[in-house]
Formats: structure tokens, sequence, C-alpha cells
């Protein structure tokens, strides 16, 4: 939404509103994601993930460290863990 210095307080609210759910949403959405890969993974080493799924070792990695982005961004914003240094659009980008 472009600034519009004529905005008025419902408009506002209504922003913070629709933006705070659906980011609430999306970080619930990103711990299912994590659970399911880490279901997934059942212990499996990421030689046998790439072998199972016909990628290499490298894709799973860049896989596993997307979803480990999605869990330590959940874990803060529930205050179960404080931030930790590292680049998690980085995780990201790789899959944009």
């Amino acid at each position: 939404m472009p600034y519009d210095p004529e905005t008025t307080w419902p408009t506002w609210s209504n922003l913070a509103a629709s933006h705070g759910s659906n980011a609430i949403r999306m970080i619930h959405e990103w711990e299912e994601v994590y659970q399911d890969w880490q279901t997934f993974r059942a212990g499996r080493t990421d030689a046998q993930l790439a072998t199972a799924l016909g990628k290499t070792t490298t894709d799973i990695a860049a896989v596993d460290s997307a979803f480990a982005a999605f869990h330590v961004m959940y874990n803060f914003c529930n205050n179960v863990a404080g931030p930790v240094a590292g680049d998690r659009f980085y995780a990201w980008r790789v899959f944009a």
C-alpha cells in the first residue's frame, strides 16, 4: 500500500489485524512443514535421502536448512528461543 497521509485509524488498524493474522498463520504453517520434514527424514542421513529422492546431498542440505530456518523463526516468534544469528533469507531464497 503506497503511503497516503490521509489514511485513517480504521485503515491502519485493519492493516495491522490482517497482516498480523496472515503472519501468524504463515508461521504456524512453517512449523507444520518443518515437523513434516522431520517425520519424513525419520533419522535418515542426507546421503540416504538424496538416494531415495534422486537428488544430491547438497540439495537435501539446502532443503533441510530452509526448513530449519522456519523452525528457528517459529521458536523465536513463540518466545521458545531467542534470536539466532544466521541468514534465514538466504536459506529461503535458494527456493524462491
